[in-house]
């Protein structure tokens, strides 16, 4: 059974998500948070790479084995739910053979068996084998591919030939050995394009499933079997999680949406004097009126006492949020969270009337209180722009990101020498 598991982790003010589709093998997930009162789902952002499907970002899995998510943006003190879904999707490569060629494809007994590429008037690729006359049940394989105990498999074949004869469309189940367990087949006669469907479970201690297509009896040399496409699939599959709340503690945050892990904490209750408590963190100080620019112009009219006005959405709020921080960890945290630039999330308790919003943080200063400067207190002056959220997938968990890549591999060349796939590198298993 495909399973979500939320949990949430209040000192970081996120929410952790396991993912484990692994009963079907799933490549791909797409995760919502949903609100059970009003039932709007919100997309969780994936890490490192992801995949769109019908315009929705999926984050990549390895044969359903579990994925972790974090949801940085859950707003505070209100309780959601999570969903998960995984499409069906074609796991083996070359399905179609829509660019020409045969690979993975192959025969298994050469030279007896042939395999070639031919096209129709219309440029439909179609692969064809055929044998030297004497081989029984002729057959042809492709790629293995990696699989779970009990997940369903669907192999769905378009196949035709010279002349009437029996075909079999199946899938194999091998383990870790290298052996065979077992193989789930369907015959159909053939003779002008048929399609021909075979489903399978996975059988305990199945590592990987291969489609393969034969020919019964022993076929004239002159006989010529086709197939313009092949596609193995796996079962579609959702999962829900259980409701879940992060309180903000009376506290707000300050989140950058790309790169988990990087909140800070923002508490209000603050002394400046150095030698009082509390000893550590960062202080909300003031956020200065809020200033909305008018997005208009006024235009005289000829003979008319009135002018006329031409006029668009106001444009979005333009404030200074005022941090301090009180020791020098606490202003390596801000400085870190500043660095790349990129749209902040600033989340404030509900009683104080604030939504949540993505601020595009201008020119930053950063003053000293004292004039001794191993006094670590320091003010923060943050002009801003509220903006609409980042697009795209956060940059990625540690050891998955480029520049982790870029730290390890100094050039594309020692990418090279290490035999690095470019899958390889987008899955981010590069490190």
């Amino acid at each position: 059974m495909s399973t979500i598991v939320a949990t949430a982790d209040n000192a970081k003010s996120q929410v952790r998500l396991d993912l484990d589709f692994s009963d079907i093998d799933a490549p791909y997930a797409y995760v919502t948070r949903v609100d059970p009162i009003t039932g709007a789902g919100t997309a969780v952002r994936g890490h490192g790479s992801s995949t769109t499907i019908a315009g929705l970002p999926y984050v990549p899995m390895q044969a359903g084995y579990k994925a972790v998510l974090y949801d940085t943006e859950v707003p505070l003190d209100n309780a959601f739910y999570y969903t998960a879904t995984a499409p069906a999707v074609t796991l083996n490569a070359n399905s179609a053979f829509s660019s020409g060629f045969s690979d993975p494809w192959y025969s298994t007994v050469v030279p007896a068996i042939s395999i070639r590429m031919t096209a129709n008037t219309s440029g439909t690729n179609f692969l064809s084998f055929f044998t030297d006359g004497t081989r029984a049940n002729p057959t042809i394989r492709a790629e293995e591919i990696p699989a779970t105990p009990g997940a369903v498999f669907t192999g769905t074949a378009v196949v035709s030939a010279t002349i009437s004869e029996s075909v079999i469309v199946g899938l194999t189940f091998w383990n870790a050995a290298g052996a065979i367990i077992s193989s789930v087949t369907t015959t159909a006669t053939v003779f002008a394009a048929t399609t021909v469907t075979v489903s399978g479970t996975a059988p305990a201690n199945t590592v990987s499933v291969q489609a393969l297509i034969a020919v019964s009896g022993t076929p004239a040399a002159t006989t010529i079997t086709s197939m313009s496409s092949f596609v193995v699939t796996n079962a579609a599959g959702s999962a829900t999680s259980g409701g879940i709340l992060v309180p903000s503690l009376g506290a707000c945050q300050l989140k950058d949406p790309l790169r988990p892990g990087s909140n800070v904490r923002v508490d209000f209750a603050f002394d400046p004097n150095p030698l009082c408590t509390p000893s550590e963190g960062v202080f909300f100080q003031s956020m200065d009126a809020e200033a909305q620019s008018a997005n208009a112009a006024v235009f005289n009219i000829n003979n008319q006492a009135n002018p006329l006005a031409v006029s668009k959405v106001r444009s979005s709020i333009t404030s200074t949020l005022t941090l301090v921080s009180r020791t020098f960890q606490d202003r390596d945290r801000l400085d870190a969270l500043l660095a790349p630039g990129s749209p902040l999330l600033f989340q404030v308790p509900d009683e104080y009337g604030i939504p949540d919003r993505y601020l595009s943080v201008g020119s930053d200063t950063k003053s000293r209180v004292l004039p001794d400067h191993r006094f670590p207190i320091r003010v923060f002056s943050l002009p801003f722009s509220a903006v609409s959220a980042p697009g795209g997938p956060m940059q990625g968990t540690v050891g998955a990101r480029w520049s982790d890549t870029c730290n390890r591999y100094a050039s594309w060349s020692a990418v090279n020498g290490a035999g690095l796939t470019w899958i390889q590198v987008l899955d981010g298993l590069a490190g």
